[in-house]
């Protein structure tokens, strides 16, 4: 029995690039790939996007009371665009119980979020202790967005991890430091993968209270975590190149990650690789389609979530 209807209503990605990580979702249902929800003229029966290019976990007011507004460039948090889901429920549905129905019939795909929220500290230059302390707020920022998805009518709810930073090379190129610790294998900063996976034990520990707290809600915590790990060390098993961390699309840089902050891709001087499909890291700060296909897989099917999207008897 599929417990997952075919109705995939509503995203909180933090920006488009990352969207790619949807198309398998939509495949795997028939579904068309969902409008932005500011698009105008288009159908939302079937759901809507409300992606927010850099967008964190927690409003600009709490970043600009610690001094580190000029480090958060979006134009929106987690609760923005749960306030555009309310501006939108007309598109949806007419009454209550109508929405309601709707709503519990509907995948929430809530982020992947946080990543930006400790960028804000980290590229203004502060020390990784800074991210650290923002960890508590913004596994609570995230806990309380999903609580007000949960009140708003949602049954189904998958709430993603952030990824191994360490991994990426925008950090590696960062914080080029021979004193790091490096993984042996991987090539991964340790103490910035440290730090993805306590946050990311936090959130797990929030998810569980939700899912006691709401009993008939099912909540399944995304892994990106594992499966980019896993790109590094197992490559030939998703068919990407055995190789350092390094961007598909970029310049170079310092160290072998093909990546340069003043030359980043999209930028004068940064090119793409020939094929994209055979790299996991398409820029040094996102994934490529590719890499994003098989973890909407592992999600769907159990082998990167705590419990799979699609459950059958």
């Amino acid at each position: 029995m599929v417990l997952l209807s075919h109705v995939l209503v509503a995203s909180w990605v933090r920006d488009s690039t990352d969207l790619a990580s949807l198309v398998p979702a939509a495949q795997e249902f028939g579904l068309p790939l969902l409008p932005p929800s500011k698009a105008k003229n288009a159908s939302f029966a079937q759901g809507a996007n409300f992606a927010i290019t850099g967008a964190t976990a927690l409003d600009t007011e709490f970043f600009e009371k610690r001094g580190l507004g000029k480090s958060v460039w979006n134009s929106g948090s987690l609760f923005t665009q749960i306030q555009w889901l309310r501006d939108l429920k007309p598109s949806f549905c007419n009454s209550t119980q109508e929405c309601k129905d709707f709503f519990a019939k509907s995948l929430f795909v809530v982020g992947e979020l946080a990543g930006n929220d400790y960028n804000a500290p980290l590229f203004a230059g502060k020390d990784l202790r800074e991210a650290y302390n923002l960890i508590p707020h913004v596994v609570q920022g995230i806990s309380d967005g999903v609580e007000q998805l949960i009140a708003e009518g949602a049954k189904d709810l998958i709430v993603p991890g952030v990824m191994p930073s360490g991994c990426f090379p925008v950090y590696l190129s960062m914080y080029v430091d021979p004193k790091e610790g490096y993984g042996p294998r991987s090539g991964c900063l340790k103490r910035f993968n440290t730090f993805s996976w306590v946050h990311n034990a936090m959130l797990k520990r929030a998810l569980e209270k939700l899912r006691a707290k709401h009993p008939g809600v099912r909540i399944v915590y995304g892994d990106y975590f594992t499966p980019v790990i896993q790109f590094l060390l197992q490559p030939e098993k998703f068919g990407f190149h055995k190789q350092p961390p390094r961007a598909c699309c970029g310049a170079p840089g310092k160290g072998p990650y093909n990546f340069n902050l003043t030359a980043k891709c999209g930028e004068p001087g940064a090119t793409p690789c020939a094929d994209p499909k055979t790299h996991w890291s398409w820029d040094g700060i996102h994934l490529t389609e590719a890499a994003y296909g098989h973890i909407a897989k592992g999600w769907l099917h159990g082998e990167f979530a705590d419990q799979p999207i699609i459950q059958s008897s």
